[in-house]
């Protein structure tokens, strides 16, 4: 039963991340708040492991998980970060994202050997029409001010995401998730702790919010919802697995309508239910 419930539940929790993050964000500057966000992972996730036995990785494999957490936690956050912060409205970095399952079907699959049909790619394309559908009405163009140079950034965290998880797939699905979530944030942290070095102040203001904010992203989000997701995807294929992601939009947004009163309009609602149509088609991830 659990496994039947951990694709919602994933999405469910994934969609709290972007509501926890606003806030968060009035306390510090994003690259510091993931540094101390995800370097607290790391030492909650070390004595667990080590209790459980399962860090039973070599050096090489170590250095790998680093690698594929720098990209799918830090280059991923970082890029959208930083898109943000030079204009891209926040609708229009996520409507990038929503790029992820189309080009993991198109690209990733054909180099994993995975077999996508022709009912999956109209639940593919009519996913991606949906988020467009929920996400427009929050795109702010006439007073954005962003250059090619922005949108770009907003496409290498694109690609970090879609690369991070199909090496993920290809290099340790073969391994218990555990064993390499630690090398992960390890790679993860070192990579946010730059960009925080480089760009930013490092200052945080602490406050009851923050300290909310904080506990719910490193407990529910970066260890319950991740843990789900590698699980997911171990047990399918990575297009299959990321096609949840066209969920999170409308899940964020009635989110936001709850807790922030934000504008919830008929288009939206419209656009839920293609996605819900295209899920239907796709057909989320189950267990195998």
């Amino acid at each position: 039963m659990f496994l039947r419930l951990a694709p919602w539940l994933f999405v469910s929790l994934w969609s709290t991340g972007y509501i926890a993050m606003k806030y968060a964000a009035p306390f510090a500057e994003p690259f510091t708040f993931l540094t101390i966000r995800f370097a607290l992972v790391v030492v909650i996730l070390l004595p667990l492991i080590l209790a459980i036995g399962r860090l039973k990785l070599g050096f090489n494999d170590f250095l790998a998980g680093a690698m594929v957490g720098a990209l799918l936690h830090g280059v991923y956050l970082a890029s959208i970060f930083l898109a943000i912060k030079q204009g891209l409205p926040a609708g229009v970095a996520a409507i990038v994202i929503s790029l992820q399952p189309l080009l993991s079907a198109s690209v990733v699959a054909p180099m994993l050997g995975e077999r996508v049909e022709a009912r999956h790619w109209a639940g593919l394309v009519l996913g991606l029409a949906g988020a467009l559908i929920v996400l427009w009405p929050a795109v702010d163009m006439e007073n954005a001010h962003f250059g090619a140079g922005t949108l770009a950034i907003s496409l290498i965290g694109l690609g970090a995401i879609t690369i991070g998880t199909t090496l993920q797939k290809a290099w340790f699905a073969h391994l218990d998730f555990r064993t390499t979530l630690l090398p992960q944030y390890v790679g993860a942290t070192l990579f946010v702790a730059i960009m925080a070095v480089l760009f930013e102040t490092g200052e945080v203001q602490w406050s009851w919010p923050a300290i909310g904010a904080m506990a719910w992203l490193v407990l529910v989000l970066s260890i319950g919802a991740i843990s789900l997701f590698m699980m997911l995807l171990r047990q399918n294929e990575v297009w299959r697995t990321v096609t949840l992601f066209y969920l999170i939009p409308p899940l964020t947004t009635l989110t936001a309508w709850l807790l922030f009163d934000e504008a919830l309009g008929v288009l939206q609602l419209f656009g839920m239910l293609v996605v819900v149509v295209a899920m239907i088609l796709a057909r989320p991830p189950r267990p195998a």
